[in-house]
């Protein structure tokens, strides 16, 4: 059936029969054939035709979708094996969002060497930009990263959840020994964002556009000086609930009465794709808050 179903998503995709039997390598009437014989196995019609053109069924995009991610993975384990079967070393190269769960990352990595301790693997953390670019540039398989463009079709697009927000206080602030802080709490306070220079525009119109930061931002340059500007009371940082610095209280960021969150996800490029980009997010996932 998997031949089968390369020849209907590539007919959906394409969206004509004759487009997909080029692209398969196959000619018309054999894909039209393989297509009706599909329909017969299921029992459904996937496809309904009127003359020269067709129309994707509720059934059929329903199985449309499941058929294309399983074509895939079938795809990607068959180049696998194929590495495997040629000696070729593997590696998996894990770009990580700045900040980003430090427990859920090193549970999932925990997890995945000891399923796979012939992988060479390698973990680098930075800014959304910082690690969007390598990704792109071919020099990390897959990144952690939350969502702050349009999901592109070239690109696997494995959504995490939503990782609540948290507020990093001096441990004496008078917020922090509240249930929340909300943002607007907040307003009067510095904000602290981790951002290489080149980043910080791009970083200062998430923070404020898209999470709604009301305060001054203040840039610096890693994690570490984040938690000690947070610790000395220069501003309040926001991260979340793993991140720990001594004298400091992590109080639960709101908006209103709703709690801030962003969506995480693990992204690659589609060209990139292998099995151990999906084990690795099946690691993730089990330890994601």
């Amino acid at each position: 059936m998997i031949r089968q179903m390369k020849y209907y998503v590539a007919v959906v995709e394409t969206g004509s029969f004759s487009e997909a039997a080029e692209l398969c390598h196959i000619s018309q009437s054999a894909i039209s054939q393989q297509i009706r014989a599909l329909e017969d196995e299921l029992g459904v019609r996937l496809l309904e035709r009127k003359g020269r053109r067709f129309a994707v069924t509720a059934a059929g995009e329903w199985f449309f979708q499941r058929a294309k991610r399983h074509v895939a993975e079938v795809d990607s384990t068959v180049r696998e094996v194929r590495r495997i079967g040629t000696g070729e070393r593997r590696q998996l190269r894990i770009g990580v969002l700045t900040g980003f769960s430090g427990k859920t990352v090193q549970n999932a990595v925990s997890d995945f060497v000891a399923a796979h301790p012939y992988v060479q693997m390698t973990l680098v953390s930075g800014t959304h930009e910082d690690i969007f670019q390598k990704v792109m540039a071919g020099r990390l398989d897959m990144v952690v990263n939350d969502q702050r463009r349009a999901l592109a079709d070239h690109f696997v697009n494995e959504e995490l959840g939503d990782q609540p927000l948290y507020a990093m206080l001096r441990q004496d602030s008078p917020l922090a020994g509240q249930a929340s802080v909300s943002l607007e709490a907040l307003r009067d306070e510095l904000c602290i964002v981790v951002s290489t220079p080149q980043q910080r525009a791009s970083e200062a119109s998430y923070w404020r556009d898209v999470v709604t930061v009301r305060g001054d931002l203040l840039f610096v340059d890693s994690v570490e000086e984040a938690c000690m500007n947070a610790v000395a009371g220069v501003g309040w940082l926001p991260c979340d609930r793993d991140l720990a610095a001594a004298g400091t209280a992590l109080v639960p960021l709101t908006r209103g009465e709703a709690p801030v969150t962003r969506k995480m996800f693990a992204f690659w490029l589609e060209e990139r794709d292998s099995p151990l980009q999906w084990e690795f997010v099946s690691c993730l996932e089990r330890h994601f808050i």
